[in-house]
């Protein structure tokens, strides 16, 4: 897909937020439902495999861990789509 798009680096720049994000939850002690490093990685594998399949990386890496922390109640859909709101504004403006 790439090379159909001419694109030189197929890495998008928000990947390395994402990898930051996942490296601060493996290392997080706190009362909430953080999950493992294992956990999470065995959850993105399961939810990559099933429910999306159809979504290419690293894209279902990002819904994945999006997913799990909503499941695990670490944020709310709510807060979510504020943040997601935020970061939509300022991409725009």
């Amino acid at each position: 897909m790439t090379a159909k798009y001419g694109v030189s680096n197929p890495v998008p720049p928000w990947k390395t937020s994402l990898d930051g994000m996942c490296d601060a939850l493996d290392r997080s002690v706190c009362d909430a439902d953080i999950p493992t490093f294992k956990e999470r990685r065995d959850e993105e594998d399961a939810l990559a495999a099933s429910l999306y399949a159809d979504v290419p990386y690293p894209e279902n890496q990002l819904v994945a861990l999006a997913h799990t922390l909503l499941a695990r109640g670490i944020i709310t859909e709510a807060e979510l789509t504020e943040r997601l709101g935020r970061i939509r504004a300022r991409l725009e403006s």
